[in-house]
């Protein structure tokens, strides 16, 4: 048997040593590469686009005009600008939004529901959210009827083809009757009362409960016309022919009504509450009708009744004192409250 030596001995383990260290050497290279080696970054997703919010929007309720019944699937639109559109759900409400503005102030929205009547109403614009805005609509049912309405309200009796704006008074009117004729002769006392209360009675039923006649004066005196009055003459003799019960201004502020006296009579009855009546109606704004059980016939019955509306004329004139003065065929409210109209003087 060979035995190494003790330098031999010596040699391996310092050979053992240098593989050792070299080993050693390597292993901390290869872990510094590791600590030192860059890392991609782990990608982060955009944050999304907020969502562009509304200019403007209206929200609230379409009803059926009168009874306030909700609308449902109705259509409610502004054309003004880019068009936008809303239906209501079934409990008649709707929310109309868009994210530019209007382009006008007030700015027009038309109510389409089957069964109504197309109304178009105008709404002052205002930045964002306006709420609680309730569109009424009219059902093309009985008792309405839009020829009636048409006779009575924009003169379609007569005027067919130039069908008229309504021309109700906004505001409870005053009237001034004078009790004495055109020479000075004084007018029975029971004439006066009947007058008197014959308009009460017209200005309430004629604006289908919104109004009562403001004051009542009476004198001896003429007086000229101011804004808020209605005044009443009463004549034994006029220019307007034979036959003529009186006349006065349609829905004219300041009014005007003439009374003729004694032509119109039934014995000791020299006016009649239903001419009285008749004219008032004229003057609160509504013209003449087809229908002979009317008041606002333009016949008077001989029989010199005190004066009774239709139940037609008591339904459509609540319907018309729901609507602005200078309503246009067949609902169409004004851009504005003020519209000049021409003074439209009914004789009848």
């Amino acid at each position: 048997m060979y035995k190494r030596s003790g330098f031999a001995r010596v040699l391996l383990h310092l050979r053992l040593l240098a593989v050792g260290l070299a080993a050693a050497g390597a292993l901390a290279c290869n872990s510094s590469g590791d600590r030192n080696r860059a890392v991609a970054p782990t990608p982060v997703s955009p944050a999304p686009a907020p969502a562009p919010a509304d200019e403007w929007s209206v929200e609230g309720l379409v009803t059926t005009t009168l009874s306030g019944v909700p609308v449902s699937g109705a259509e409610v639109s502004s054309a003004t600008g880019s068009t936008v559109t809303a239906r209501t759900d079934s409990r008649g409400r709707f929310r109309l939004s868009a994210e530019t503005h209007p382009g006008a102030t007030p700015f027009r929205l038309t109510v389409t529901a089957p069964g109504h009547v197309t109304r178009d109403v105008w709404l002052d614009w205002q930045r964002g959210a306006r709420t609680d805005v309730t569109l009424d609509v009219i059902a093309s049912k009985a008792p309405f009827s839009l020829a009636f309405y048409r006779s009575f309200v924009r003169d379609g009796l007569e005027t067919p083809d130039d069908l008229l704006a309504l021309r109700r008074w906004t505001s409870a009117p005053s009237f001034y009757v004078r009790t004495v004729d055109e020479n000075g002769k004084a007018v029975e006392a029971g004439v006066v009362n009947l007058i008197t209360s014959s308009i009460r009675k017209a200005v309430r039923e004629f604006s289908g409960g919104l109004y009562e006649a403001k004051s009542i004066q009476t004198g001896t005196a003429s007086r000229s016309r101011r804004t808020g009055w209605i005044n009443v003459n009463i004549v034994r003799e006029t220019d307007e022919g034979d036959n003529v019960c009186g006349f006065a201004f349609v829905g004219a502020n300041p009014g005007s009504i003439t009374l003729v006296y004694d032509q119109c009579s039934c014995g000791s009855t020299k006016i009649s509450g239903a001419v009285v009546m008749h004219e008032v109606g004229h003057a609160m704004g509504f013209f003449h009708v087809g229908d002979s059980r009317s008041l606002m016939y333009p016949y008077v019955p001989s029989r010199c009744p005190p004066g009774v509306l239709s139940s037609a004329e008591l339904y459509h004139a609540r319907i018309a004192y729901t609507r602005p003065r200078g309503n246009l065929d067949p609902d169409r409210d004004p851009s504005s409250a003020a519209m000049a109209q021409r003074e439209i003087k009914i004789v009848n």
